[in-house]
């Protein structure tokens, strides 16, 4: 079997509302918002696309091609130019040979820039899906089989007094869901470190969720990289505890990405876990990460090293070392959030998922994949993905590569 031809279709994903509700966009609606309406409204619109791989065999697989500027460093016009690339690579190619498709796009991304990643994950998620399909098996099969099929769900919370917060967090909570992730650092990156009003207000969130929330939720509070330095977050997360103790609390990401040993030395300091995110951007990475015994967890999205096949490589590094991973919602669609549910299904120890982004967006061109309920997403036994595409939508989404970079 062959691969005859590559597409890639820009899309526009529509927020289901006004997305700036729940977010640091625009901090006095914060206060003119329920905590329901918050809820609902958390995501930007990111630059994605669907890319579908033909083949003459008659199968046909699909990935996610999703990216956010301001997050990975390119947008929908440089995703176009790397498909454009591997395509004149991969057509001819077999695509059931997994390695040797990863050895061909390598074979043109040089040093390994980082830009090329999420590009590089959306053809290995098509590869995936082709390759269940034609060996009629889900894709975590093809990974080494499934240790579960139902996950606990994590979501997140951006920008809300403490007030609001707790009132999402019990929205969330009541439907089932076993781990939240709260976000901190929006002001503190707007005004500084040296901002004590900046810091008491999220420290004051923290404290809320710390003294309210049941010791059996899980916590994860993350800085995004915002708190400037080792001992500005060990200030900061000591004053947290002497306030409020949770026994289910962790700290991600608190410093810059490439500061390992910062975090290290956070780790060495204090008495929570510390949970690495923008700094997972490969297995060399995740090595280093190790080497300076820097984390407890990650979060580990496939869109930012490559896809599956390095992702397993991450997984089986963090298995070896006693380091657990937590998988998060990026790209967010149906058949992003089904990817990572089959990764998920795959990692020995099972931490909350976060796989509902999806579901802050009107529309979609998938049918299928994850089910979610119950605050739990729960995964079927189809080939591939198990994730099919409706024409009509698709045709009805798809954008220039211009009109998807300008949209808003």
């Amino acid at each position: 079997m062959k691969i005859t031809d590559i597409e890639y279709h820009p899309l526009r994903l529509t927020v289901a509302g006004d997305s700036t509700i729940g977010t640091d966009e625009d901090p006095s609606l914060q206060h003119q918002a329920s905590a329901q309406s918050m809820a609902a409204q958390r995501y930007k619109a990111p630059e994605t696309g669907v890319v579908r791989i033909f083949t003459d065999g008659g199968y046909q697989g699909i990935g996610d091609g999703a990216t956010l500027p301001h997050y990975l460093g390119h947008g929908i016009g440089s995703m176009a130019d790397w498909m454009r690339r591997f395509r004149r690579l991969l057509v001819g190619a077999d695509p059931l040979n997994i390695a040797n498709i990863h050895r061909l796009m390598d074979s043109v991304t040089d040093r390994n820039p980082p830009g090329c990643r999420p590009a590089q994950a959306a053809i290995d998620m098509a590869i995936y899906d082709l390759a269940g399909k034609a060996h009629g098996c889900p894709v975590y099969d093809l990974l080494g089989g499934a240790y579960r099929t139902r996950f606990y769900l994590q979501t997140q919370m951006h920008g809300h007094t403490p007030e609001q917060l707790l009132g999402v967090c019990n929205h969330y909570i009541e439907q089932g869901y076993k781990a939240l992730k709260i976000k901190i650092g929006g002001q503190i990156r707007r005004d500084g470190c040296l901002s004590k009003q900046a810091v008491d207000a999220d420290l004051a969130k923290v404290t809320a969720a710390a003294s309210h929330l049941a010791d059996n939720i899980q916590i994860d509070v993350d800085a995004n990289q915002t708190l400037a330095s080792p001992k500005t977050t060990i200030n900061f997360f000591e004053s947290v505890i002497r306030t409020a103790h949770h026994p289910n609390m962790s700290v991600e990401q608190p410093l810059h990405h490439l500061d390992i040993a910062g975090h290290g030395f956070v780790r060495r300091s204090l008495p929570l876990p510390i949970i690495l995110d923008e700094s997972v951007t490969s297995p060399v990475a995740m090595m280093q990460i190790v080497r300076l015994e820097a984390a407890d967890r990650i979060v580990l999205k496939p869109n930012r090293v490559g896809g599956l096949w390095q992702a397993r490589k991450i997984i089986a590094i963090c298995d070896a070392n006693g380091i657990g991973v937590s998988l998060d919602t990026m790209p967010f669609t149906e058949l992003g959030n089904t990817m990572l549910c089959h990764l998920a299904a795959t990692i020995p120890t099972s931490y909350p998922l976060d796989a509902e982004g999806h579901t802050f967006f009107k529309g979609s061109p998938f049918r299928g994949g994850l089910d979610i309920h119950g605050g739990q997403a729960h995964l079927s036994n189809a080939p591939g993905f198990g994730v099919e595409i409706d024409e009509q939508k698709l045709k009805a989404m798809t954008v220039s590569t211009e009109d998807a970079t300008n949209a808003e």
